[in-house]
């Protein structure tokens, strides 16, 4: 790593290991897109011992304190259970959103998975295929990318080998660049030094030594006043029933924590296809002003809730499918999920679980010999949801964190009391779960299926008919409110976006 002097004028030394350079796009500037693609690396082609010269456009712009980017969790882009027709709904969507806010700058943030390597081969769809997908969909736009684990060769025996058509065809595995008064750090934290050559795709959730000495040395130009965001594709940490646990290589992350101690730091994930956030008064944080936004992804299952049933886009834990919207203003960051096809205002999702019930007769073709190990995964949406009248009502508040806040009031003004629970998504289940368990060819556990998870909530009414009123307000005074009417029937139909 080098600086330029006051004339833009740099030398570097370096093995020229991965066969680029590149810059680190100063606040006030941008650099030309190819594409979505910012140009900010430039490839080297000869020897170590071979000075070469690697010049990059820098363009002054304006009014880069106030802007808008876009999170964009995993893609998985494979010609495949009509991904491509949903994927450009969800680019439909974003460029209706630019549309309406036309005037603002924009810019985005993959957080990594875009292809899925499986189907690089197989369906002869990868990285080429994704650029001529989402160039021909999204204009002016620049896009910045991470990696994800499926954004690796499975064919290759090193985490090296595994990256180069990545590298290659979209950006550096690791860069850093500014807009406004933010610095925003890529990182890639999928390590495939296991993988053998075949599609076992053996990796580990870890940052490299390599990625961590380059970090310390990014930061040293970074005052500790400026916000940072870290985006890598794997969670940092994941939800346990009593709180948060490190769901990292231990001894790197740790490091990564000691670099960014003092940093105001928002560390911004994919890889789970759910939502949940980390704020800095959980303990797993150990007092640093650390969040975490595991923000959801754009294909939600992989793509197969919406191709099985129509309108219904969802993740396994019942994240709509969509993407990050954050608002900057000098040193403020703001964030909501916006879901694909709904409304911004489209936070929640309300359950009356007197008409919420699943029973093995919706699932007749499945075979009376299945393993039963299988039939007890679907067994337990059956025990979740069984028929009863008990006049509960469920919640799923899919962004939820601490700092937002819950109110249940019925149609007599009295306040209800809820429980933060961990459940199965209902709307998942009907529409994903119960479709791929229902096969008379079943022999294992169908993949995608329904997972419980935090950010559920219940409530308890008076009776069957009595009314709701559901109110939701997070950080920063955004307010939703649901004026559920009850009994409240249940159908996929009755849930299928706008």
């Amino acid at each position: 790593m080098t600086v330029t002097n006051e004339e833009g004028i740099y030398q570097l030394k370096s093995a020229k290991k991965w066969g680029y350079v590149f810059i680190s796009v100063p606040s006030g500037y941008e650099v030309p897109c190819d594409g979505v693609l910012p140009q900010f690396h430039r490839a080297l082609k000869n020897s170590p011992s071979v000075v070469e010269r690697a010049d990059f456009k820098l363009e002054k712009v304006d009014g880069q304190d106030s802007y808008k980017i876009f999170m964009l969790g995993d893609m998985h882009l494979a010609n495949r259970t009509n991904d491509l027709r949903q994927f450009a709904e969800f680019t439909s969507d974003l460029t209706d959103y630019m549309t309406r806010h036309k005037g603002e700058k924009m810019y985005a943030l993959t957080l990594g998975d875009m292809t899925w390597d499986l189907y690089w081969y197989s369906n002869s769809y990868y990285f080429p295929q994704y650029l001529n997908t989402i160039n021909s969909q999204v204009k002016d736009l620049p896009i910045f990318h991470t990696m994800g684990n499926h954004d690796n060769d499975f064919k290759t025996t090193s985490d090296y080998d595994a990256a180069v058509k990545y590298v290659d065809q979209i950006c550096p595995t690791y860069y850093s660049f500014n807009i406004g008064k933010i610095h925003y750090v890529v990182m890639d934290d999928i390590d495939c030094s296991g993988y053998d050559g075949t599609d076992s795709r053996n990796y580990v959730k870890s940052l490299s030594g390599e990625q961590l000495d380059w970090l310390a040395k990014d930061l040293s130009y970074v005052a500790k006043t400026t916000p940072v965001v870290v985006a890598m594709h794997a969670q940092v940490f994941y939800p346990t029933t009593t709180g948060f646990k490190i769901d990292h290589d231990s001894a790197n992350t740790q490091r990564l924590f000691d670099i960014l101690d003092g940093y105001t730091v928002h560390f911004v994930t994919g890889h789970t296809h759910m939502t949940f956030n980390v704020t800095p008064d959980a303990s797993i944080v150990g007092g640093r002003n650390f969040r975490e936004h595991n923000s959801g992804s754009v294909c939600a299952s992989w793509w197969w809730s919406g191709n099985l049933t129509s309108g219904v886009h969802v993740g396994t834990d019942g994240t709509p499918g969509g993407y990050g919207i954050w608002d900057i203003s000098g040193t403020d960051l703001k964030w909501l999920y916006k879901s694909t096809g709904w409304p911004e205002e489209y936070q929640f999702r309300s359950y009356d679980l007197n008409n919420v019930h699943f029973s093995m007769d919706d699932v007749p073709l499945m075979p009376a010999d299945v393993p039963a190990s299988v039939k007890k995964v679907y067994q337990q949406y059956v025990d979740a949801y069984p028929q009863n009248s008990n006049n509960e009502v469920l919640i799923n508040i899919w962004n939820w964190n601490s700092d937002w806040t819950l109110n249940v009031t019925d149609e007599n003004h009295k306040t209800l009391p809820y429980t933060e629970v961990w459940a199965y998504d209902p709307l998942h289940i009907a529409a994903l779960s119960v479709k791929r368990f229902n096969n008379a060819g079943l022999k294992s556990t169908p993949s995608f299926v329904t997972s419980k998870f935090t950010h559920f909530f219940k409530v308890k009414a008076d009776n069957p008919d009595t009314d709701l009123v559901i109110t939701v307000k997070d950080e920063f005074e955004n307010e939703w409110t649901e004026n559920m009417q009850r009994p409240k029937a249940f159908s996929t139909d009755a849930y299928k976006r706008k």
